[in-house]
């Protein structure tokens, strides 16, 4: 019980010294909102995340330099373990925050080793481990154990069991993750291939698919800046004119899957996240006569590998994947 005291009114010392050094580099930032921050200090304390709810206390301007942000919150024990300087610990935060605003499931759809932009000088946390169907995910290989913790217009926050950065007591310096992708990943690298593919599709008789791809491209792009390798279901005799914008873009992106898959691959089965967001594909086998068929949410994959590229496979099936389903998703 002393113990707890003593790290609350420690880790509120050490907010009041931050607040002093900061409001003097801060005084014309005024943030879009923080209403959310009571609620979120009391959700923080009763999940213990003390140390953070104390800074988002008294310290809200270091939770607001970008008008959207994701937070990761650091048990206090683990910031107690690094014994890391008080002027540095505003420096340790900002490695937790994202300048932009994601869930859970945005996080779990995006591909391994996304590198993710930090408010600490620019550097990068990376997604390390995804596992969509036991909802877990790790960045810097720390695990995220209280997933949307807090969620309004503004903010999202996450309990993590650890820091994603150590700290080296002898070179007094914060030892950063190393995000493998660095700054060369993203959609920019696949350009080409992408429009060669959509080329491909048009001259293997799947035009309505391939008009109806190059009409989201710019959608995914943006949703997805950091994606560089997909893999494309495409069915034949697509009716596309009749669908709403908003469905034929729901329509396209569950029929591209995160990450390339080659039909050797597929064969062995597994749930494959889309670009739709909460949409799988479970891949089987079935016995149809005497030949092996390999299906996607029970469609056939009629033309494997119909399209392969360093980045890219496209795969040939029987038939659309169900609109109904579709048709019920939240859009």
């Amino acid at each position: 019980m002393g113990k707890g005291v003593f790290f609350t009114s420690a880790s509120i010392l050490l907010a009041v010294i931050l607040t002093t050094t900061l409001r003097h580099h801060h005084h014309h930032h005024h943030p879009p909102s923080l209403n959310y921050t009571p609620t979120a200090s009391k959700l923080l304390r009763s999940h213990g995340f003390n140390f953070i709810a104390n800074f988002l206390h008294i310290s809200p301007e270091l939770f607001s330099q970008t008008p959207q942000i994701t937070i990761f919150a650091v048990p206090d024990s683990a910031i107690s373990n690094l014994s890391i300087p008080p002027h540095m610990i505003k420096h340790l935060l900002a490695y937790h925050i994202l300048p932009t605003k994601l869930t859970m499931q945005q996080l779990l759809n995006k591909p391994l080793k996304t590198c993710l932009p930090t408010l600490f000088q620019h550097q990068t946390v990376s997604i390390t481990k995804t596992d969509y169907k036991k909802q877990v995910l790790e960045i810097n290989n720390v695990l995220l154990t209280h997933p949307d913790l807090f969620l309004d217009q503004f903010v999202t926050m996450h309990g993590v069991s650890g820091s994603f950065a150590s700290f080296d007591r002898h070179q007094e310096r914060i030892n950063l993750g190393f995000c493998e992708a660095g700054i060369t990943r993203g959609f920019v690298n696949i350009k080409h291939e992408w429009e060669k593919m959509i080329r491909v599709l048009v001259s293997s008789g799947f035009m309505a698919f391939a008009i109806g791809l190059k009409s989201v491209t710019d959608g995914i792009v943006k949703d997805f800046p950091d994606i560089d390798s997909v893999t494309v279901f495409t069915p034949p005799n697509v009716a596309l004119n009749a669908m709403s914008s908003p469905l034929l873009d729901r329509f396209m992106r569950v029929h591209v899957v995160v990450k390339r898959y080659s039909f050797k691959e597929l064969v062995l089965g597994g749930s494959l996240s889309t670009l739709a967001p909460g949409k799988h594909l479970d891949v089987t086998e079935s016995l149809k006569s005497s030949d092996q068929v390999v299906c996607v949410n029970g469609v056939a994959i009629t033309a494997p590998d119909l399209f392969v590229s360093k980045s890219l496979v496209v795969h040939g099936i029987a038939r659309p994947l169900s609109i109904d389903e579709l048709s019920s998703m939240s859009g």
